[in-house]
């Protein structure tokens, strides 16, 4: 499979369009016969290939006269099925909705991206509904983890399709959301780089919900400069050129209390080493209790998560529906739990929450949390498929440090930072106190900088 057009950043992609050394037309294709010759139809529910190549002749045309809507004009990117776009159904990767009414309106952040000339190339498979850390689907099937050897593994969810089609050089960009874990969980196991924003930093209308109070918009790509460049255009902005000197150093902090715990051997040792490189490179490091996350975790196991709750409300004529047999029993099953969770439960979570997240901003100012994305690699799908009490053991597992930063309100940056012995990758997680996005995604991309050497 030809991935040179395709496995390469979209800043330098952008460069090239503006050069003229590489036209929209020839990019937009070059990402279709990547999407054809790498032949896992679980990847994508939808692709927009005639509405895409027109698009990236306007594009053309509009360069050729020296008028491109933004840097970025022409550049494709995948959308997770979740997010409205004109003419093509949301199907929040469920049977129930396989046959939707398509909207007439997109939502914001995917309007924003067209204003700018971004290409939509197809929305992607996920988890039904988005509610699971491991990424598999009944429905639309399973897309492999491009890092897969012998044996297929999970790519991790919910935003499975987005995480591969950007791992497996298919497009340089996708959407994700993030509710519990599910753009930085694929992200680490896919072995790219992914953003978790914070609730409030897009705009979320037009986006299927979850869980209103937890869900967040997220992104894949190959590198922070890409990132940086992406979060400005979703958020209706004009994108300036990212700065050639690094900011100030900050503080790491690697949290103590819950993150490390039962951590894979392959995962801790490449923690440690990211850690050496990240001391080299001349920041402090500071390993210390953060009792906030045992805080947050005691709360779980009191009242459950919010995510339940607010899941089952949102598909509560669903549940009780003869359609409810067409879901994905797993997920089906985790939203029946919800009938165990009172209305207490809820306003107490919601309360905790509020003190937590301002003592999360007064104990960490601007320094950083540092600690693995994800406590194991990516497991087998076959395993997953097999058991299902194996199943929601892993995927527990799985979103235990990343749900942490969604209860607290907090932004999060997975860094790609090694290899498990079998190849699975391995990420490392970056986050801030609330609304320190636009800090978080600068300093990122200075410690990428200092990782890859």
């Amino acid at each position: 499979m030809n991935t040179e057009l395709t496995s390469v950043s979209a800043t330098t992609l952008a460069a090239r369009l503006a050069s003229g050394t590489l036209t929209s037309q020839a990019l937009v294709e070059a990402c279709f016969a990547a999407i054809k010759a790498h032949g896992d139809d679980a990847i994508f529910i939808t692709l927009t290939k005639d509405t895409a190549l027109q698009a990236a002749k306007d594009s053309y045309a509009r360069r050729k006269a020296g008028q491109p809507l933004s840097i970025w004009d022409g550049i494709p990117v995948a959308w997770k099925d979740l997010v409205d776009i004109p003419d093509t159904p949301t199907t929040a990767a469920s049977a129930v909705y396989e046959h939707a009414s398509a909207p007439a309106k997109g939502a914001v952040i995917y309007d924003n991206c067209t204003k700018a000339g971004l290409i939509c190339i197809g929305k992607t498979n996920l988890s039904e509904f988005a509610y699971s850390g491991l990424g598999l689907n009944p429905h639309f099937g399973t897309p492999v983890n491009p890092h897969s050897t012998n044996t297929p593994l999970a790519p991790g969810g919910s935003s499975a399709g987005s995480a591969v089609a950007v791992s497996a050089s298919l497009v340089p960009l996708a959407i994700g959301t993030d509710t519990a874990g599910s753009v930085r969980v694929p992200a680490s196991f896919c072995g790219i780089t992914g953003f978790k924003s914070s609730l409030s930093h897009y705009d979320k209308t037009g986006i299927f919900p979850l869980s209103a109070s937890l869900d967040s918009v997220g992104s894949f790509a190959h590198c922070l400069e890409d990132l940086i460049t992406f979060d400005a255009i979703l958020r209706g902005k004009t994108p300036q050129p990212t700065p050639e000197t690094s900011p100030t150093k900050p503080n790491l902090i690697v949290p103590t209390d819950v993150v490390l715990k039962d951590l894979d051997a392959d995962v801790a040792a490449c923690f440690e080493a990211t850690l050496e490189k990240l001391a080299k490179a001349g920041y402090t490091i500071t390993h210390r209790a953060f009792p906030i996350f045992t805080e947050v975790t005691d709360l779980f196991a009191k009242h459950g998560t919010l995510t339940v709750a607010e899941a089952a409300t949102v598909h509560k004529d669903l549940l009780t529906s003869t359609d409810a047999a067409k879901m994905d029993q797993r997920v089906f099953e985790r939203m029946k739990t919800a009938t165990q969770f009172s209305a207490q439960d809820y306003i107490q979570l919601q309360w905790e929450r509020a003190r937590l997240e301002t003592a999360v901003t007064d104990t960490l100012g601007h320094d950083i949390l540092v600690f693995p994305s994800v406590a194991i690699t990516a497991p087998e799908i076959a395993e997953l498929d097999a058991d299902t009490d194996h199943f929601a053991r892993t995927n527990l597992m799985a979103l235990r440090n990343t749900m942490l930063g969604n209860y607290l309100g907090m932004p999060g940056v997975s860094i790609p930072a090694g290899h498990a012995q079998n190849g699975a990758p391995i990420g490392v997680l970056f986050s801030m106190a609330t609304s320190l996005d636009v800090d978080l995604l600068q300093h990122c991309r200075a410690i990428e900088a200092a990782l890859r050497g």
